[in-house]
């Protein structure tokens, strides 16, 4: 490894809490990475751990605070100590609600290089939290930054919800442009300054002796940082990539994708999906309910089910299901999931409907429902609902989650947690609407 990335982050700039190193830990990484010739760098969300990074002695931050502006003083000291900051506005955009790459798709320039996974990731928002995130905070803590010297570096954090490979980029130098820098600071920050900063010291100058990493464009970036996305030729440690052959690939990819949905079998509007009165778990199509632990990421969750008598409308049956949320992870679960497929996790086009519907009833935790689609990737869409003592509706539009619309849906799950400690849930009536 050439540096160490260190996480001190308990998520409550966006509404959420997970455990997270406290200040003796940080400083001990940050002097161990030293020790042994490591760069260390400092994820953070919040001000007060860019202030413990600092004062720890991080060399850089990767991402950038969103919750305060930050005073002189830690400003005047982080440029002092020649710190540099990867500010992921792309990314900060996405969490604050709006989907930062959704506007790529608009441009001609770019839109032949994306794929259909590219396509979808590009227009989905991560799910904002109810913290004290704000966009226009990150923008002018950057602008600040970069008026009191600290080194700017440009970075996606690709492929988190709103972003991509390669193409984030773009777009986050247009935002580090609106955020004061100037388009020649913002080409610096994605060319000669991380390579200064993680001491790449054969590239990122156009200069004898580098290596011939190069982008021709059709424009001038100095002036318009838009005209980066008008790229003419890419060439890697002097060779030419060959972007017709690239575009070809895309068009298959997409040519695929459109064959793929087509075939996908198709559910009618409003069909039910379980309602537990034959008193075994199996569903109307798919595969039916089985169990669903983190015990496949090492975690030690327990999930049982089982159909018992009395359900929600006066219904003769429901799913219990119950067990303990071990707790140890940030994203520790237990429940019940349903594959509507023939086969795990193969999609099933859902669109017909609306949504997902069910009835619930619990102890008054709060449970989770997980959205896994073929275009969303392999981490989850969450939403969430409070099971309640009495029978409860509960609906989930598609479009609640990152703006499903149902097509590719591979599996739902209905779980505990994160929260540590034991549950119990009864669902019914599980339908579409």
């Amino acid at each position: 490894s050439d540096y160490i990335k260190i996480i001190v982050d308990d998520f409550s700039v966006y509404g959420m809490r997970m455990p997270t190193l406290d200040e003796s830990t940080l400083r001990a990484l940050v002097a161990a990475a030293h020790k042994h010739g490591k760069l260390a760098v400092v994820h953070v969300a919040a001000l007060a751990s860019a202030r413990q990074a600092t004062a720890a002695g991080a060399d850089g931050l990767v991402h950038l605070w969103s919750d305060s502006l930050p005073e002189d003083a830690l400003v005047a000291d982080m440029a002092r100590r020649q710190m540099f900051v990867v500010p992921t506005l792309t990314v900060i955009e996405s969490l604050t609600g709006r989907a930062s790459g959704k506007t790529l798709l608009e441009d001609e320039r770019l839109l032949p290089m994306l794929g259909p996974e590219e396509r979808v990731q590009l227009q989905a928002p991560f799910q904002a939290g109810r913290g004290s995130a704000s966009f226009a905070t990150a923008k002018a803590s950057l602008a600040k930054l970069s008026r009191g010297g600290v080194r700017i570096l440009a970075g996606s954090d690709a492929p988190n919800p709103g972003t991509a490979h390669g193409v984030s980029v773009h777009r986050e130098l247009e935002l580090l442009v609106d955020a004061g820098l100037t388009p020649v600071q913002a080409l610096r920050a994605a060319t000669s300054a991380p390579a200064h900063s993680f001491r790449l010291g054969d590239r990122g100058l156009i200069e004898p002796g580098r290596r011939a990493d190069l982008v021709l464009v059709d424009g001038d970036p100095t002036s318009d940082i838009r005209a980066t996305r008008a790229i003419v030729e890419v060439w890697k440690a002097g060779v030419p990539y060959d972007r017709a052959a690239f575009r070809a690939r895309v068009a298959a990819r997409l040519e695929t994708a459109e064959k793929e949905r087509a075939g996908r079998p198709t559910i009618a509007a409003g069909a039910a999906i379980s309602d537990f009165d034959a008193g075994t778990t199996t569903s109307a199509f798919g595969i039916g309910w089985v169990q669903s632990t983190d015990a496949m990421m090492g975690g030690k969750s327990s999930a049982t089910l089982k159909v018992v008598p009395g359900g929600g409308a006066a219904s003769s049956h429901a799913l219990e299901v119950s067990g303990e949320i071990e707790g140890a992870l940030p994203f520790a679960w237990g429940g019940a999931m349903f594959f509507p497929g023939r086969q795990p996790m193969s999609p099933v086009n859902l669109s017909a409907s609306k949504g997902l519907r069910l009835q619930a009833r619990g102890d008054g935790k709060t449970y989770r429902v997980l959205l896994f689609t073929r275009t969303g990737g392999p981490a989850p869409i969450v939403r969430t609902f409070v099971a309640g003592s009495d029978w409860t509706e509960h609906s989930f539009p598609w479009a609640d989650f990152r703006n499903s619309d149902g097509s590719d849906v591979m599996g739902i799950a209905i779980v505990a947690g994160p929260a540590a400690g034991p549950y119990k849930l009864l669902i019914d009536s599980v339908t579409l609407y």
